[in-house]
């Protein structure tokens, strides 16, 4: 259970994260008293990059993440997460051109970037605009204010949302860690009609994941588990870009032929950048980058996910040994890091077709996956 401390850091990144999305700004502040402002690049536009000026009473800077930067060909030392860029007056412009555009016209003398070390301002400002779903490229001013009582007068002033560097630090791993059955009800399918689908939820709001108990096999010993993660494309439109719906079906076959077994659909959109940011990443397939030059051009790492939460999940049903089916080591590592032993890999070996032949190349080649068959 939560304590309510830990429960208002969530909660309170949470909220950030919503403000955010709905195109506002959202003060966030460092333990050391050390505080800004930041409001998503993608919802702003001159209006907004004037308003923040005023606010604070200098340019907005630009933050950047080192995989964006690295795809424009500036790419960060190595630990350093972010970055902040300062442009030219009189090109403001060029700011939304830098943070989305494929063929920025801004040449080395019109930048100045600073790179942002770890847990900094702007790096904690990249981390709430990701578990935001959000393009992490953010409007960003720093505060002359180091009071936090007049931190908060500002605030409340202005109507503002305070986050806390530690709330957001928080946020991604308790949202996480604490998932707690919702739900529960018998659902017959199509591979099996003797299933069961189990609802989880954060016990104090984030996604919710199911588990999909298949057969009497899903209560042995060491049940084959498969971590599925959501793509509506794949799953549910039948996309041949990729090989999730595939995969989903066979898996949910095999457990069926085996005798049952634990099927875990994760909320995890486009290795968790979110639908609409998959559909971007698409498009600029669509113009030549491959699965993970795209993720870069738009910020995000090559994997997003988190498997914690299957291993919660796992925990929950009082499982802790199984037979994994998947082609990804990194599942099988994190699940072992949290406590699942996995004492078998059962691969996926499936046909490509002439729309998913070059994702899956890269997939072995560029993410690690295990891929015989191509």
């Amino acid at each position: 259970m939560y304590d309510q401390q830990i429960k208002n850091a969530v909660m309170r990144a949470a909220r950030g994260g919503t403000e955010l999305r709905r195109g506002g700004t959202v003060m966030l502040r460092l333990a050391n008293g050390a505080c800004g402002l930041c409001r998503a690049a993608e919802l702003s536009d001159d209006d907004d990059m004037s308003q923040l000026s005023r606010l604070a009473g200098s340019a907005p800077l630009l933050i950047l993440t080192a995989p964006r930067l690295s795809s424009v060909g500036r790419a960060l030392r190595v630990g350093y997460p972010v970055a902040t860029v300062a442009l030219p007056e009189k090109r403001h412009g060029a700011f939304f051109d830098l943070a989305f555009g494929q063929n920025h016209q801004l040449t080395d003398s019109d930048l100045n970037i600073i790179a942002e070390s770890p847990g900094s301002l702007a790096d904690i400002a990249a981390k709430l605009l990701r578990s935001a779903k959000l393009i992490p490229a953010g409007l960003f001013v720093r505060l002359p204010l180091r009071d936090i009582t007049t931190q908060d007068r500002f605030a409340q002033q202005h109507n503002m949302i305070t986050v806390e560097a530690r709330d957001i630090d928080q946020y991604s791993h308790e949202a996480a860690s604490f998932v707690k059955i919702v739900a529960r009800a018998r659902v017959p399918l199509a591979v099996s009609e003797d299933a069961e689908i189990v609802m989880f939820r954060a016990e104090i709001g984030g996604e919710e994941h199911c588990a999909v108990l298949i057969g009497s096999g899903s209560n042995s010993d060491t049940p084959l588990v498969r971590l599925h993660s959501q793509c509506i494309t794949g799953d549910i439109l039948g996309s041949l870009k990729c090989d999730c719906g595939e995969q989903l079906q066979a898996a949910m076959q095999l457990m069926a032929d085996s005798g049952g077994g634990i099927l875990i659909y994760l909320a995890q959109e486009g290795r968790d950048i979110g639908l609409l940011n998959k559909m971007r990443a698409y498009a600029l397939q669509d113009n030549g980058l491959d699965t993970v030059d795209a993720n870069h051009a738009l910020g995000f790492h090559t994997d997003e996910r988190l498997f914690l939460p299957a291993a919660r999940i796992l925990q929950a049903l009082d499982v802790s040994k199984i037979q994994l089916i998947t082609n990804n080591p990194d599942k099988i590592s994190q699940l072992e890091k949290h406590d699942i032993q996995v004492t078998a890999r059962v691969p996926l070996a499936l046909d490509s077709n002439q729309h998913n032949r070059h994702y899956l190349k890269i997939k072995k080649t560029r993410i690690g996956h295990l891929i015989d068959k191509i």
